[in-house]
């Protein structure tokens, strides 16, 4: 042959697959013109750039490679990426390579509720990988996303146990993949401060390929959840003592309660523009969700929020040890 194909992929935290087509030069000559045409389930997959990439020429035994970026567009189950690679030999003949097809899979999957007892909970908890994610609210109580979380899980996990330390609450889900019967675990652990509600998700199985979308996809359930809560609110009722009066496209006077007195609704040549000083403050993985060590990008407060976010992964960690120990004393 006188060029190599290797092919692969990386799922990223924002769940999009990155999917590489490596093109080595085997000849002792430059071959030119090279370009590689991907090929793939545009229902499964939206591209994110141009099918055809072009890398020029190569010089022998030189690798370059062709990235592209794909974003699922629902759960992905062993689904095929094709490419067609073109080139010009040393006397300009065309050629035209077939990349042998890969799968791609697992990356959001399929799950139902598995029961457990708190005991294999944390057991599996300890071998399988794992990842963490976290994200902050504002508007909404505590108790509201421990509710909406719940809401969340409901129909594809196990909730193994509930309970708090101090005013933070910790919960445990379980569930297992249909069909693989893989499982995948969530911890959860929300706390307040200073009006933010932080939560810090650590998702755990023993499948790697899925672990991203698992995440990814009850963080995005949950922020849709609070985004619509937020939303109704801020529609706000306006008070029987304070009126709105438009004389000639002109306020004389207006008020809006929304139960928020940040949030303020000026009018001005029969334009309505909205200012909120408090609204939803969501950072989550990537685009949608970020590391919990990365979990605030305000250089004012990132470090005391790593801190914080550190101390409640610690705080169950020490709860898993202390676990330990109890049954080993038990025996």
């Amino acid at each position: 042959m006188e060029i190599d194909i290797k092919r692969g992929y990386e799922v990223l935290p924002n769940n999009n697959v990155v999917f590489g087509i490596r093109i080595t030069n085997n000849t002792e000559l430059v071959i030119s013109d090279v370009q590689v045409i991907l090929d793939h389930n545009e229902s499964l997959f939206k591209l994110q750039g141009e099918t055809v990439q072009k890398l020029d020429s190569i010089p022998p035994k030189v690798p370059r490679t062709a990235r592209f970026v794909l974003k699922p567009l629902g759960c992905v189950h062993k689904e095929n990426i094709e490419a067609t690679i073109t080139y010009r030999n040393h006397k300009w003949e065309k050629r035209i390579v077939t990349m042998q097809p890969k799968h791609v899979h697992c990356v959001c999957p399929f799950l139902r509720p598995k029961a457990m007892e708190k005991n294999e909970f944390l057991h599996l908890s300890e071998n399988g990988d794992s990842i963490e994610s976290g994200i902050n609210f504002q508007g909404v109580s505590s108790e509201d996303v421990t509710s909406f979380l719940m809401q969340t899980c409901a129909t594809r996990l196990y909730v193994v146990e509930s309970y708090s330390i101090g005013q933070d609450q910790i919960l445990y889900f379980s569930g297992e993949s249909v069909g693989e019967k893989n499982y995948y675990l969530l911890t959860a652990l929300i706390k307040e401060n200073n009006g933010t509600i932080r939560v810090m998700l650590r998702a755990t199985s023993n499948k790697k390929h899925g672990i991203n979308g698992f995440i990814n996809e009850i963080i995005a359930e949950l922020r849709h959840l609070v985004d619509t809560v937020n939303s109704s609110r801020e529609i706000g009722i306006i008070k029987h003592e304070q009126v709105i009066n438009i004389i000639d496209s002109v306020v004389q006077r207006s008020h809006i309660s929304t139960g928020n007195e940040g949030a303020s609704i000026n009018v001005k040549d029969s334009v309505v523009q909205r200012r909120s000083h408090n609204a939803p403050i969501h950072e989550p993985l990537n685009n949608n969700a970020i590391p919990a060590r990365k979990i605030d990008n305000s250089n004012e407060n990132e470090n005391s929020q790593e801190a914080e976010i550190s101390n409640m992964y610690n705080a169950y960690l020490e709860e898993v040890e202390a676990k330990r120990r109890s049954n080993t004393n038990k025996k």
